[in-house]
């Protein structure tokens, strides 16, 4: 018969236990940065479907603002992911570089506001992408955030819950996506968040929803400054 381990050999087991039970531990919806590519004609939301988690996880936000900034900061790259030029119709040409792109499977737990978070644990997205970037219009320096999603809709009305997350969004005190400066993201110029005037607009198309936060780098934005918003218009179209 074998005599009883000594403390040594017991302290040994029990870190190895703990060891393996963090190398299997999952964490849900942590931001990866995507794959770059060139953009594209239609505009495209991300399709991986989730399940709907239950309202106990969902992270508690407030009811208007900008919410919390994260405590961490992602440092920013040396030179951005990728540029994109885009050929307007009405002749205005935009060169986009985007200095952060992150994809989720879910929006609950990258939302803040209780009426927003509530809605996107019962009517779960079908995936996020979030794009944090830098353009120029009419010769001024403009940042912005960028994020996409979309909803499966009913056998009666495919764009239900598409329709409802945009007037959820454009309707004031409920909350919103988080963009990426939220989330400790950065752009190599301008302010560590998005400035509270700024340039907001919210476009379907489908099933899928776009939210736009624009402002000017070097200067203050008007609110919705007429070309921020024919700005996100354009963009649109073709990224």
């Amino acid at each position: 018969m074998m005599s009883s381990p000594g403390p040594a050999f017991a302290g040994l087991i029990a870190a190895a236990a703990l060891l393996l039970a963090g190398c299997t531990s999952t964490t849900d919806g942590s931001g990866t940065p995507a794959s770059s590519g060139s953009g594209n004609s239609s505009h495209d939301f991300p399709s991986a479907s989730v399940s709907g988690p239950t309202a106990a996880s969902s992270p508690a936000g407030p009811a208007s603002g900008s919410g919390t900034l994260s405590a961490s900061t992602h440092p920013v790259p040396s030179k951005p992911l990728k540029t994109v030029t885009v050929h307007a119709p009405s002749g205005t040409n935009y060169v986009l570089k985007i200095w952060a792109d992150v994809n989720d499977a879910s929006c609950f737990d990258h939302a803040y506001g209780k009426p927003m978070v509530t809605f996107l644990i019962k009517h779960p997205c079908q995936g996020l992408e979030r794009y944090l970037g830098t353009t120029t219009v009419k010769g001024n320096p403009v940042g912005f955030a960028e994020s996409v999603t979309g909803f499966p809709g009913t056998a009666s009305d495919p764009y239900a819950y598409s329709n409802a997350f945009t007037r959820l969004e454009n309707a004031d005190g409920t909350g919103s996506i988080s963009d990426l400066m939220r989330e400790g993201y950065r752009l190599p110029l301008g302010p560590p968040a998005v400035p509270a005037s700024e340039a907001f607009r919210v476009i379907s198309q489908d099933n899928g929803v776009t939210v736009w936060d624009m402002w000017y780098l070097a200067d203050t934005t008007p609110q919705n400054d007429p070309a921020l918003l024919q700005m996100a218009e354009d963009i649109f179209v073709q990224f």
